[in-house]
């Protein structure tokens, strides 16, 4: 699990990093589309290690026992409620709601990649 779990935290860093580069590309105009990514990267990655990996865990811990689709609803609706909380708890230091909205779709992506992983782990086993 830690493996899938650490595999996931990088690749979800990367995916939102470039996520957040195109934002910034679109939204701000930016031309310099991978010029800001290793600085945008070693921002996103403290937040992804230490709120989203525990997350994650948390999820896999409490709907361990539960059949593939309760599991997949649950496990959803856990990563975007404690993402929102984060968000929202971020955005006041931070002082600006975009940081949910990027927190939100961070939550989403780690959800996304966490069961893809488990899938093709699953079937290596």
């Amino acid at each position: 699990m830690f493996l899938r779990k650490f595999l996931g935290f990088i690749i979800t860093t990367l995916l939102t990093g470039l996520f957040l580069n195109f934002y910034f590309a679109i939204m701000v105009g930016y031309d310099k589309l991978f010029a800001a990514l290793g600085v945008l990267l070693t921002g996103v990655a403290p937040f992804i290690l230490l709120m989203g990996l525990p997350v994650s865990i948390l999820s896999d811990l409490l709907t361990k026992n539960l059949n593939s689709k309760q599991r997949y609803k649950k496990a959803f609706l856990i990563h975007i409620i404690f993402g929102l909380i984060i968000g929202l708890v971020l955005s006041l230091f931070f002082e600006h709601l975009i940081i949910v909205v990027i927190t939100l779709i961070a939550t989403f992506i780690f959800w996304l990649v966490d069961e893809i992983l488990r899938k093709k782990f699953k079937g290596t086993k």
